[in-house]
């Protein structure tokens, strides 16, 4: 099953419906629960999720197809280096 990314950077593992307008939701019908979110592009990074104290964050058990634990992230772009 493909992972998206939500908006918060949480990666989602379930069922989507794309809207006919090319957005695409999570779950398998659209309900008020809904949330918008993307697919994964070939540059992003999964990564664990931190808290603001550096502590390695935990996946919430209530929510069973949105694991907390990794996020998505885009690689840091490198700086140019100066020839002299």
């Amino acid at each position: 099953m493909p992972k998206y990314k939500l908006h918060d950077g949480s990666i989602y593992e379930g069922a989507v419906i794309t809207m006919p307008d090319g957005r695409i939701k999570t779950g398998e019908t659209l309900t008020a629960d809904s949330q918008r979110c993307f697919p994964l592009e070939a540059g992003d990074e999964v990564v664990r999720a931190r808290k603001s104290d550096g502590t390695l964050k935990a996946d919430d058990k209530a929510t069973p197809d949105t694991n907390e634990a990794w996020v998505a992230k885009k690689p840091a772009k490198k700086k140019a280096s100066k020839k002299g």
